[in-house]
């Protein structure tokens, strides 16, 4: 038998639906045409009504155990429905919570990705990483990408989602604008051990403490192992 049900999380909603919930997205979209390049709106947290049949599901029932360092926390259980290879028909969106979009250019396929609901620049594609990053096609998708991330930021007023945009933008301003820069050798001292934040904890506050005062910082620690990546910065 078939039933209408209410579901929540992402779905792949056509581009109209998202505009008619969130027409102050409208002039973003515009302006991003305006300029020569794509984009594909992903990520859509929504609310939708749909046809299942529940007759032909296969549901299963999973119990998820708490963490380890969650003692006093209860398990959860969660039942799952395998519903083929085809997704199950929206009939009605209720809402639509979130996106982000993806903006390309015409030699990068996801030069930028941005929550236009925080106004952050979630991840800049990095085109220089591989061993052919001074090749003149690797240059020219650099320089897009770098269009694409400084109009957003200087001109739109987005702020880079963390460090490491904070990084890929540096290496774009870097290698386009070559401005002044220096070197800062910080030498800390731990007094309080129960304040020391984790090494990524660290990075991402004095990246953003330099970001606010016009500098883009790329901060580097003494090689270590994965394992001691998330740990504290204490010897």
């Amino acid at each position: 038998m078939v039933y209408t049900v209410k579901l929540k999380g992402k779905f792949d909603l056509k581009e109209k639906d998202v505009v008619e919930l969130h027409p102050w997205i409208k002039p973003l979209l515009g302006e991003i045409k305006k300029k020569g390049w794509k984009y594909r709106i992903l990520n859509i947290d929504a609310e939708v009504l749909v046809e299942l049949n529940l007759d032909k599901l296969k549901l299963t029932l999973n119990y998820h155990p708490p963490r380890i360092d969650e003692f006093n926390e209860e398990g959860i259980y969660e039942i799952s429905a395998e519903l083929g290879s085809e997704p199950p028909t929206v009939m009605k969106i209720l809402s639509i919570e979130r996106f982000d979009i993806g903006i390309s250019t015409k030699h990068c396929l996801c030069a930028v990705e941005i929550d236009p609901f925080e106004k952050k620049i979630k991840r800049i594609w990095d085109v220089l990483w591989s061993f052919d990053k001074e090749s003149p096609k690797k240059l020219a998708e650099a320089r897009e990408v770098y269009e694409v991330a400084k109009w957003l930021i200087e001109e739109k007023g987005f702020k880079p989602a963390d460090d490491h945009v904070v990084e890929d933008y540096k290496k774009l301003i870097d290698l386009f604008e070559k401005p002044y820069g220096f070197t800062l050798t910080l030498e800390l001292t731990v007094k309080d051990e129960n304040k020391v934040p984790s090494w990524e904890e660290l990075k991402r506050e004095l990246c953003n403490f330099f970001y606010e005062r016009g500098l883009l910082a790329e901060l580097k620690r003494d090689k270590g192992t994965l394992s001691n990546l998330f740990r504290k910065p204490i010897p």
